[in-house]
C-alpha cells in the first residue's frame, strides 16, 4: 500500500509517493518517487501508483508470515513508520497531551469491557482533573486508578515479560477492586461468566503457563509483533491465571509487547466487545489466522486515528 510522505529540507517540504516492501521477517525496505514541493492531485496519484508498484515488484516474495497476509503487515508496517514520524515532528505539549488521551481511552474501554460502569467523561474527569464524579462505586473509580498506574509501569519497564511481571501488572490493575488474591496466580477454580470456555483447572494452571513462556522464549523473534502480541493476549485469556482482570491483564501485556517492537498502542473499543468476544471464541478453537484478522480489523482505524494522515 503506498502513500503519501512529506519531507522537510531547509524549511520547505517535499512530497514522495511511498511503499514498504519486506526484505525479511521484519527488515523493510522504503521505495519512494518524488512528487515535488506541491501536495499531489488524486489524478497524479493514480498515474504513480503503478509506477511504484512496478519499482515494488523485483523486491516482493510470498508471505512467508504465520498468520498475517503480506498486505495485513504492510499496512502495519506503514503505520508504525508514520506514527514514529509524527511524533518526532510534533511539539512535547502536543505528544503529551496525546498520551493522556490515550492512557483515557484505554482505561475507560478496556475496564468498560469487564463492567465497569463509569463513561468516558467520568474516566476523564478522575485521570485527567483529579475530580471524583458523585454516586460512582468505589470499586470503578479505584480500577481507573489502576489502569492509568499499570500502563505507566508498563512504559517505564526496561525488562522482558516473565511471571513476575505479569504479576505484577494484574496485581496493579486489581488493587483496592474487592479481589483477594490480587496479582497471584490463582490455586482454585474459576467461571467466566457470559463464555462458553471453561478455564483449565487450577491444578493445570502452572503447567499452561510454564509452556505459555516456553512458547514465547521460542517464538518472540520469530513471530510478527503484531502475531505475537495478539496470540499472547489470546493465550492468557484462555488460561485465566488470575482470580480476576485476566482481559485486562491480557490488554495490557498485548500493549506492551507491541510498544517494545516500536508499534504504537492500541485499545479495543467497548462497542465492539461482541466482535471481540467473537475473536477470543475463534482463538479458543486454536484458529489464529481468523482470530488475528479479526483484532487487526478491530484496531485498524483506532491506529489511524493517530496518524499523521488525519486531518484535523
Amino acid at each position: 500500500m503506498a502513500y503519501i510522505e512529506t519531507i522537510k529540507r531547509n524549511d520547505k517540504e517535499y512530497y514522495y509517493l511511498t511503499k514498504n516492501v519486506r526484505l525479511s521477517l521484519n527488515k523493510w525496505k522504503k521505495i519512494r518517487i518524488f512528487l515535488g514541493d506541491k501536495k499531489p492531485s488524486k489524478e497524479e496519484l493514480k498515474e504513480r501508483a503503478k509506477e511504484i508498484e512496478d519499482k515494488a515488484k523485483p523486491f516482493l516474495k510470498l508471505s512467508n508470515y504465520a498468520y498475517l497476509s503480506e498486505h495485513d503487515a504492510e499496512t502495519l508496517q506503514d503505520l508504525k513508520e508514520s506514527y514514529s514520524a509524527w511524533l518526532k515532528h510534533i511539539p512535547k505539549s502536543v505528544k503529551e497531551k496525546l498520551n493522556e488521551d490515550f492512557v483515557i481511552r484505554f482505561t475507560y474501554h478496556s475496564n468498560a469491557i469487564e463492567g465497569n460502569r463509569l463513561t468516558l467523561r467520568q474516566t476523564a474527569l478522575i485521570l485527567k482533573d483529579k475530580v471524583i464524579p458523585s454516586g460512582i462505586r468505589a470499586e470503578d473509580y479505584n480500577e481507573a486508578i489502576n489502569g492509568k498506574e499499570s500502563l505507566d509501569y508498563i512504559k517505564n519497564y526496561k525488562g522482558d515479560l516473565n511471571t513476575k511481571f505479569l504479576e505484577k501488572i494484574n496485581g496493579i490493575l486489581t488493587k483496592n477492586t474487592g479481589v483477594v488474591y490480587s496479582g497471584r496466580i490463582r490455586f482454585f477454580d474459576v467461571q467466566i461468566q457470559g463464555s462458553t470456555h471453561v478455564p483449565p483447572s487450577y491444578t493445570e494452571v502452572k503447567k499452561h503457563m510454564l509452556n505459555f513462556f516456553k512458547w514465547y522464549n521460542i517464538n518472540k523473534n520469530k513471530l510478527h509483533p503484531f502475531e505475537l502480541a495478539t496470540i499472547i493476549h489470546a493465550k492468557l485469556t484462555w488460561i485465566h491465571p488470575f482470580e480476576d482482570g485476566n482481559g485486562r491483564t491480557a490488554r495490557a501485556i498485548m500493549n506492551f509487547i507491541l510498544m517494545k517492537k516500536g508499534f504504537p498502542m492500541f485499545f479495543i473499543p467497548f462497542e465492539k466487545r461482541e466482535q471481540y468476544y467473537k475473536s477470543l471464541d475463534i482463538a479458543d478453537k486454536g484458529d489464529y489466522k481468523e482470530y488475528i484478522s479479526i483484532i487487526l480489523q478491530l484496531i485498524i482505524d483506532q491506529i489511524r486515528s493517530y496518524s499523521p494522515r488525519k486531518k484535523e
